[in-house]
């Protein structure tokens, strides 16, 4: 019996034609998901979508590794936990207000699904970030600390969210030739640039909690997920259509996103060239 609520986007196989274009789709290869699943379930007239299940996962998951993480480093974990709550609630519900506001009259004949969005505004992540610097500064939480400890579940987060694109499909990467453009599309011939995503943040997670074990200065944590965050993200926009990306330019030869990315990464290091100075010291 077929999933209900599967949308498949593979199209009929048909026979490679002469000239460039993708790879034969005709052709076996290895394939790691072949259908998408933007709704898990629908609940009377609410829909669940794929992407939100899979970015609550990653929520809970990433709160229980910052928790983890300020017990390391000898902070409050309960505060932490509490930080990570606030900020979520913070994004949540900015997000939806900003949502409204430009959509109100969508929002009137379909409040449920409006509501039910799993999108997050820029407003959203500015609230969030407020949030949880305010309850540090109450709580009196040392802020460079702080965020060593929710560096880690940071990145974890960041995977869950592009793992819930994954699995709904929508975050297409760039034609190509190359057999991993077989992986997710079939015969569409695409990069995965969401798997991509995904395992990258994965490792960074992985690469921030390790070095955090390792009791570093302050900040070092915060920098370290920052420079792999934006040079990850760096990397894998050249694997995504012009489409979809910022068309203002700097001198005709980097994007303005491009810019602001490798500054971030930039300010990451910082941390560790300080660190080697003050070691030669």
């Amino acid at each position: 019996m077929e999933h209900p609520f599967r949308y498949n986007r593979l199209e009929p196989c048909r026979p490679a034609t002469n000239g460039p274009g993708p790879i034969d789709p005709c052709r076996r290869v290895p394939r790691i998901l072949t259908d998408v699943y933007p709704h898990l379930a629908h609940l009377g007239p609410v829909t669940l979508p794929t992407y939100g299940a899979v970015a609550a996962l990653g929520l809970v998951l990433a709160t229980l590794l910052a928790a983890r993480c300020a017990r390391l480093l000898r902070l409050n974990d309960e505060a932490v936990w509490n930080l990570c709550l606030l900020s979520a609630v913070g994004t949540l519900v900015v997000s939806r207000l900003v949502i409204v506001a430009q959509v109100p009259s969508a929002f009137l004949h379909y409040p449920m699904y409006i509501l039910t969005l799993p999108t997050v505004t820029r407003y959203g992540l500015l609230a969030a970030v407020l949030t949880g610097v305010a309850y540090a500064l109450w709580q009196r939480l040392p802020l460079l600390r702080t965020a060593d400890a929710l560096t880690p579940g940071a990145l974890l987060l960041q995977a869950a969210l592009h793992g819930g694109s994954l699995f709904a499909g929508d975050d297409l990467g760039s034609p190509t030739r190359l057999p991993v453009g077989q992986w997710i599309r079939g015969d569409r011939g695409y990069h995965p640039v969401a798997l991509y995503a995904a395992v990258l943040s994965l490792l960074g997670a992985a690469l921030t909690y390790g070095y955090l074990r390792s009791q570093p200065r302050a900040g070092e944590v915060l920098g370290l997920g920052l420079a792999v965050a934006a040079l990850s993200r760096f990397f894998i926009d050249q694997l995504r259509p012009d489409y979809v990306l910022p068309d203002a330019l700097l001198g005709n030869a980097l994007r303005v996103d491009q810019a602001v990315l490798i500054a971030l990464a930039a300010a990451g290091m910082a941390f560790f060239f300080k660190r080697e100075r003050h070691d030669a010291q």
